[in-house]
């Protein structure tokens, strides 16, 4: 582009040499301003054609890093999704999978390692450093078992009419978050309590589906042999 320019500036420098005598019925001096004003215009046309086209490329470098950003942030997006959604995956194939483990703990009366794998699954997805699971016999309004990990006082202090009266399965209360099973099993329903960390509530599914867990694992703890045989004691001591 450059050396236009340079072609045009020495053919306005050459114009009086190349101009001896008047054009078009114009004078030697009209016709040398008129070649001058046409190598000038010429330039100017030609420099403003090249801004042009530079400014439609800026333009279009713009808008190829917009989109390469949003491709970017999308694909980032994606990965978190999908990271995210193999955690949740694992955490419930856990859950299922040592159920059995855990029947065989309860039947060997080591109720702690029982709970175990269902206190870290809840721990990770509650993204808080303690909870509570409370089992509630709604028909009764007594609460039948009570698991704790960490300091819960806050949460401690929620009256069960309060949990029993709420029909939402997610909510919140004195500072606290509150997640019921959906199901229940006979008048048997499962809370899941932990203290308000973030300002949304991450992932209600997987925390509903964790109050279900805890649900049944007390229903397999009431149901082993050691179980049977303490309340059928309790029962001959009324008598």
């Amino acid at each position: 582009m450059y050396w236009i320019f340079f072609i045009l500036f020495i053919f306005a420098a050459l114009t009086p040499e190349a101009v001896q005598r008047g054009l078009f019925g114009l004078s030697e001096e009209g016709a040398e301003t008129l070649l001058v004003f046409f190598l000038g215009a010429t330039g100017f046309l030609l420099f403003f054609a090249k801004e042009k086209s530079l400014l439609r490329q800026v333009r279009e470098k713009l808008r190829l890093q917009r989109e390469k950003s949003d491709i970017t942030k999308d694909l980032s997006a994606s990965y978190s999704y999908i990271g995210e959604t193999n955690r949740k995956l694992d955490l419930m194939e856990n859950l299922i999978l040592s159920l059995p483990e855990a029947a065989e703990s309860f039947r060997k009366g080591e109720t702690r390692k029982a709970y175990r794998a269902f206190e870290r699954s809840v721990l990770m997805s509650c993204k808080s450093e303690s909870f509570l699971v409370r089992i509630v016999d709604i028909d009764r309004g007594v609460v039948e078992k009570e698991m704790r990990n960490g300091k819960v006082s806050k949460c401690t202090a929620i009256p069960v009419e309060t949990l029993i009266a709420s029909g939402k399965k997610v909510t919140e209360e004195n500072d606290c978050v509150i997640v019921r099973s959906p199901g229940m099993m006979g008048s048997l329903v499962a809370f899941l309590i932990f203290p308000k960390t973030m300002n949304r509530i991450e992932d209600p599914g997987m925390l509903k589906a964790l109050a279900t867990q805890g649900l049944v694992l007390y229903l397999l703890e009431r149901e082993t042999p050691a179980a049977i045989s303490e309340k059928t004691l309790e029962k001959k001591k009324k008598r």
